[in-house]
């Protein structure tokens, strides 16, 4: 990997690491060289030996740690840990996990549950950086000291115990340099009992009523238990409702999902499970376009979009089960909007309203909830995050819609972020309103890791300069 930068910085080229191609924005895209990192597949388990005197958190948490390189699919992760000679899990996750675990936690992808810390990259507590030819570093926050100074000189890395340092290059963007390992902290495996349903206990198909809203906008289990799935109810581990703005009243359907021990023998079945789309990407495109010419279609189509995420039913599986690998669509519409939980319902309306003045556009909203991140650039800066994922069929309407949001959000004064590896409305003006002083922490951290400007350039990509984060 060192020569390969050295190579390129000698040919006047950039240079950046490729996971496996899921990010719908230009984030790791470069006229440069890409070097595919998708082969560097070690993981260990670290052992109470490696760990610093200062590590916190006892035996039980020595347990939960594992150094893994980059290239992992978060998938083969997720089933690396779950098995028996670990009897370990994420805490949480993307929905599909084909994404390697640096391509992943580089651009923010974010998981969902209720009560946990944060997002994917929350579980990264130590980093692996090849920051230029002969420039290796190992980062950790210096209030929370992982592994002894052996273990980065065995690799020829310096050691760097610093918050600050580390927040800006666990959700990087791949700005930084190569990161080569990084140590995750993962929790006791255990299954989940998800259930996904688009009607109350009454048997009526559920809507965004006022009950609806009090639960998407204050999280509250306990007014409305017909809201919930039959015999069970209380604050899940995961809740995440789908709303269809293409119907009037929206229709919203549910997934709750409730924690459960791992019962002694347990076997996960593993399997790659196709959508309502089918295998192929031909039919998304096709769509597309057929939606650009024949609007009238485009609640037929949203309701064949929420399938695609959406199986009614009920089952039990690990989270490497129920969160597994998708293959990727191209030609996917597909954005999000993060505010804090109080502007939860004034956002959804306002992406309702603003579907029908410049749609139908064949989208739906999936309603997710991360807890603040101490990572400079992570766009759940919220306790909690509300975070809309926009998702659908790529055609002239759905690119509309998403042009048209950041502009929305300022005129109604909500404050927002968005997701770096999706369609998003990033400008250096919108990063500085929604960053404000960890904004110019993150670049500061930059200078202090890439002191050269030379370097920097080589780890600089279109992206970065349209967003003013070259600097």
């Amino acid at each position: 990997i060192q020569r390969s930068i050295a190579d390129a910085r000698a040919r006047g080229l950039a240079h950046r690491g490729v996971g496996r191609g899921w990010s719908l924005s230009t984030a790791p895209l470069t006229d440069g060289v890409m070097l595919d990192t998708a082969r560097l597949k070690g993981r260990k388990r670290l052992t109470a030996e490696q760990l610093d005197p200062g590590f916190s958190g006892g035996a039980g948490r020595a347990a939960r740690l594992a150094l893994v390189q980059c290239g992992n699919y978060v998938s083969e992760l997720g089933q690396w840990l779950e098995s028996d000679a670990n009897g370990l899990s994420f805490a949480t996750t993307g929905a599909a996990n084909g994404q390697t675990i640096v391509g992943a936690t580089a651009t923010g992808t974010h998981g969902s549950a209720l009560d946990y810390r944060g997002a994917l990259h929350d579980q990264i507590i130590a980093i692996h950086l090849l920051a230029g030819e002969g420039r290796q570093f190992w980062l950790e926050r210096a209030s929370d000291p992982v592994v002894k100074p052996a273990l980065p000189l065995s690799i020829g890395a310096e050691l760097l115990r610093d918050d600050e340092l580390f927040n800006a290059v666990v959700m990087g963007l791949g700005a930084f340099g190569i990161i080569h390992n990084v140590v995750i902290e993962a929790r006791e495996r255990f299954l989940l009992h998800a259930y996904n349903y688009d009607r109350d206990r009454a048997g009526n198909r559920m809507v965004l009523d006022p009950a609806m809203r009090n639960r998407i906008g204050r999280l509250d289990f306990t007014s409305d238990p017909v809201l919930d799935p039959p015999g069970r109810s209380g604050r899940p581990y995961f809740f995440q409702p789908i709303i269809n703005p293409n119907t009037d009243p929206p229709e919203v359907l549910v997934t709750q999902m409730y924690e459960e021990p791992w019962p002694a023998f347990y076997r996960p079945e593993y399997g790659l499970k196709q959508g309502a789309f089918g295998p192929g990407y031909d039919f998304v495109s096709i769509a597309g376009r057929a939606l650009d010419l024949f609007d009238d279609l485009v609640p037929l189509f949203a309701r064949l979009v929420a399938q695609q995420l959406f199986e009614v039913g009920e089952t039990r599986g690990s989270w490497g089960e129920v969160f597994g690998y998708k293959a990727f669509r191209t030609k996917v519409a597909s954005g999000t909007v993060a505010v804090p939980l109080a502007y939860a319902l004034d956002t959804l309306d306002l992406l309702v309203t603003l579907n029908q003045a410049i749609g139908p556009a064949p989208l739906v909203y999936g309603c997710r909830y991360v807890r603040r991140s101490p990572a400079l650039l992570a766009f759940n800066r919220w306790d909690p995050t509300f975070v809309v994922s926009i998702d659908g069929v790529y055609n002239d309407a759905a690119l509309r819609f998403f042009e048209a949001i950041p502009e929305r959000m300022e005129a109604r004064g909500i404050p927002f972020t968005q997701h770096w590896g999706k369609t998003n409305g990033y400008t250096p003006r919108r990063i500085r309103a929604a960053y404000g002083g960890d904004y110019d922490r993150w670049i500061a951290a930059r200078h202090r890791l890439l002191p050269d400007s030379a370097t920097r350039a080589l780890f600089t990509n279109a992206y970065m300069r349209e967003r003013g984060l070259d600097l």
